[in-house]
């Protein structure tokens, strides 16, 4: 069995060993490299999805079009709920404690899979 280590997660997306600022919420969590990865990865393509959608911007066709906004929004709930998803899997006690106060993942699956089915 691979090793886990403690890892703190920021909102933005940050992976540290230690908490940096006692000011920023980070949600602690025990990972493995290859989970820690996978998160890394998640993050990585929620913000490529960002920035994407920033880009649609340029495109008034695609900006205006609300199939468009809608199927980015039901990417951007998936990336989050599977985000969110995951830190609950490999959290800490006191993690799962504030994502079950933050009752967001009921939230986000319905979200995510309703705009998502809209869109198909």
């Amino acid at each position: 069995m691979e090793q886990k280590e403690t890892y703190f997660v920021t909102a933005k997306g940050d992976i540290l060993p230690l908490p940096t600022d006692d000011h920023i919420h980070y949600f602690e969590i025990q990972a493995s490299y290859d989970e820690k990865q996978q998160l890394e990865h998640l993050f990585h393509k929620m913000h490529a999805n960002s920035k994407q959608e920033g880009l649609d911007i340029f495109s008034p066709k695609r900006h205006f079009e609300e199939s468009n906004a809608e199927y980015h929004r039901g990417k951007d709930s998936k990336l989050i709920y599977e985000v969110f998803r995951y830190l609950y899997l490999l959290g800490t006690e006191k993690t799962k404690r504030d994502i079950e106060e933050m009752n967001v993942l009921p939230e986000l699956y319905e979200q995510s899979h309703d705009t998502i089915e809209k869109v198909k």
